[in-house]
């Protein structure tokens, strides 16, 4: 029994063998833009937080080493504790670069220069001039005001002597790289580098490695591709230069073409998670209880619906799973599940809490929830789902009682007023003849939903962490 859906494992060898998002036509498409393109060029891929963009760029990286390209894949986050991000970079690209120089003893030693440059680079200058000159203590009001002009002439010279150390380097640094992708008579060896998870990055590590990127990886040969979500970074932007600054135009100056990578095909998502789930499986053992024999489609077209009304993230849908998971892996096979109620509640927990908390927990009406529902699915699509009357009439059916009509306030009555209107549309009379149905009556079991049954096992997934 599975509890969580494991990540994406991209073939080396066949790429697409594991394409649960149908990428391989963008994949296709973009490899070929990467072999056509000039350099250097730096080109970005956007997407929110959890869409897919590591194993987009995982399967872009496979594809063109399959074929025979130079390409190195890169993760920013993996390698923020670095002091400087060129200090990991280069450390990474390090064993490839090797592989290219193959025994060449000019580009051998174009490689360590490079090196060598890099690591004055890394060098911090006048800061730690200062620290040096004044023994970490700087206090001009102690210090006699000639001899504070004598040291200050002196960390000056230092100073400016530093900054043509840095700009030699800098120098070298390029026409380091430069030599090591260069070939006598032929074309620039091109290196493909991929930047992932460069938004998860500490703010300050996320942009130096921008600049780096952008004024010391500027070189013939060298393509760029970092994967980002542009609206995190740029609160990272934000959070280091203020509030007012213009972030996603700062962000603009590092990269010269911009893709967004298409919206993901949720329902072949949730398809996929069905399996990964195992939840076949499980709805296939209710299958013998008449009752139950539509649950796995019930809680499968409900979630779907809700998912794509929500626009969530790829990532969002596979930690819902997991809790979805939880509950139905604690509930016999002879109990009733109501998968539609179960799919709505758990997405109303996660984002219309305060509602959900009142209905559940402090004996609301339903029509706060109620009303949760039609602002997710639009009412043309809604008077025609199956799915929201499922989940609208259990929402009335939870709390209905003959006795009391005060415990579903005025949900009912708005439907049995509607099925009386002249006015009304068939399709509206429609809907609302449904909801009357599913929520006084459940195949001739009246009042059947235990609420405080769904509760209990919808509450335990709180005792777990999910990891993010």
């Amino acid at each position: 029994m599975e509890f969580k859906s494991h990540k994406v494992i991209v073939d080396s060898e066949n790429p697409f063998k594991n394409d649960r998002l149908n990428r391989q036509p963008h994949v296709d498409n973009f490899s070929t833009l990467l072999e056509n393109i000039s350099s250097p060029i730096v080109l970005s891929v956007n997407a929110p937080w959890g869409q897919g963009k590591t194993t987009f760029l995982e399967m872009l990286h496979a594809q063109l080493i399959n074929k025979e390209h130079n390409s190195i894949y890169f993760s920013a986050w993996e390698t923020d504790f670095a002091s400087d991000p060129l200090q990991a970079f280069l450390g990474e690209i390090n064993e490839k670069i090797e592989t290219l120089i193959n025994g060449d003893e000019e580009k051998n030693k174009a490689w360590e220069s490079t090196k060598k440059a890099g690591s004055h680079i890394l060098k911090k200058g006048i800061p730690a001039l200062i620290k040096v000159g004044t023994a970490g203590i700087l206090d001009t009001e102690k210090i006699i005001e000639d001899e504070s002009s004598k040291m200050m002439e002196g960390l000056t010279k230092d100073f400016l002597a530093e900054y043509t150390k840095n700009k030699e380097a800098i120098s070298q640094f390029k026409s380091g790289v430069s030599k090591v992708l260069s070939n006598d008579g032929s074309d620039t060896t091109r290196l493909f580098i991929f930047i992932d998870e460069l938004d998860r990055c500490r703010p300050t590590y996320a942009i130096e490695l921008l600049e780096r990127i952008k004024h010391l990886l500027d070189i013939e040969g060298l393509v760029f591709v970092l994967a980002m979500d542009k609206i995190q970074l740029s609160h990272s932007v934000k959070g280091i230069y203020g509030a007012e600054f213009e972030a996603i135009g700062y962000l603009r100056r590092f990269i010269d073409i911009e893709y967004t990578l298409p919206e993901s095909d949720l329902d072949a998502f949730v398809d996929q998670l069905y399996i990964n789930f195992g939840f076949n499986d499980f709805f296939q053992k209710r299958m013998q209880y008449r009752e139950f024999q539509y649950d796995k489609d019930y809680l499968k077209d409900t979630f779907k619906l809700l998912a794509n009304a929500k626009k969530l993230s790829l990532r969002e849908v596979e930690q819902l799973f997991a809790k979805i998971n939880l509950v139905i892996q604690s509930t016999a096979e002879n109990i009733y599940l109501y998968p539609a109620l179960l799919a709505f509640l758990l997405i109303a927990k996660e984002y219309h809490y305060d509602n959900y908390n009142d209905y559940i927990n402090k004996g609301d009406t339903p029509e706060k929830l109620i009303s949760d529902l039609y602002g997710m699915i639009p009412e043309s699509k809604l008077l025609d789902s199956h799915s929201c009357a499922l989940v609208e009439g259990f929402l009335i059916g939870a709390k209905y009682d003959d006795y009391d009509s005060s415990t579903v306030g005025n949900s009912l009555k708005r439907h049995e007023d509607i099925t009386k209107d002249e006015g009304a549309t068939k399709e509206k009379k429609r809907y609302s003849d449904k909801i009357i149905s599913i929520s006084t009556s459940f195949n001739g079991f009246r009042n059947s939903i235990s609420l405080d049954s769904l509760k209990q096992r919808i509450e335990m997934v709180e005792s777990f962490q999910f990891s993010s």
